[in-house]
């Protein structure tokens, strides 16, 4: 019997943090895919990483001080609806995504992480943060802040 609560122990303290390395893996696949399926003008992508329910929660900073706040899978649809339109892309980003920190509790997932996208006119980054949920197993984004520096965006935008 001792044997066997050894072996249990052991088997606890190794799967358990692979497990979590798992989620983690899992969850930095699933941010990654949410915006290089908005880039690439994929939509199933984009909308794969997504819960499509109706307490999701969108927000995000504008060039010219304005912001966007949506509530609701529908919603954040409809909004997006016109990117995915048309599959030809403006321009090519690359996305690189770093520093994160990411809290699991059960079901549930909060993470933040630097965000740098890199096009033909340069870098923008972005201090971003999301809530994820797993829901039949797999993880799906329920809430999106994501902080742009502008400050240099404008400037881009000008030279062109």
């Amino acid at each position: 019997m001792r044997n066997l609560i050894i072996v249990v122990a052991l088997w606890c303290c190794f799967t358990v943090p692979s497990q979590g390395q798992s989620d983690q893996d899992a969850i930095k696949k699933v941010l990654l895919n949410e915006t290089q399926g908005f880039f690439t003008r994929d939509k199933a992508k984009w909308a794969n990483a997504w819960a499509h329910t109706p307490y999701i929660y969108f927000a995000a900073n504008l060039y010219g001080g304005d912001f966007m706040l949506i509530k609701g899978w529908s919603n954040l649809e409809k909004q997006f609806a016109n990117q995915f339109k048309s599959k030809k892309l403006l321009d090519k980003v690359s996305i690189q995504n770093a520093n994160y920190t990411i809290h699991l509790n059960g079901n549930m997932a909060f993470v933040s992480y630097d965000q740098t996208l890199f096009d033909s006119q340069g870098k923008t980054t972005s201090k971003e943060s999301r809530v994820l949920e797993k829901l039949n197993g797999e993880w799906k984004i329920i809430n999106v802040i994501a902080l742009t520096n502008l400050k240099n965006f404008g400037l881009a935008q000008q030279t062109k």
